[in-house]
């Protein structure tokens, strides 16, 4: 993965992201200040699903590609 001019930079869901903030936060702080509910969402971290049990023992590295699906209910078509 190319890194951006200067070197941190972290992808989520396909934007990259050069917030230096965010290195080193574990997913679960990384999803709830961004407004996501734990329970309705599945992790990609680097091609890997990452457990919900193991999102607050996951961090943010510089390079990480992140995905985050959260499932949406719907009625009948």
């Amino acid at each position: 993965m190319n890194q951006a001019k200067g070197g941190t930079m972290i992808q989520i869901n396909g934007d990259k992201v050069e917030d230096t903030s965010i290195i080193g936060k574990t997913l679960l702080a990384y999803i709830t200040e961004a407004g996501y509910d734990p329970l309705g969402i599945v992790i990609e971290k680097n091609m890997e699903i990452i457990h919900r049990e193991d999102f607050d023992k996951v961090n943010i590295a510089d390079g990480d590609v992140i995905e985050i699906l959260h499932f949406v209910g719907g009625g009948q078509f």
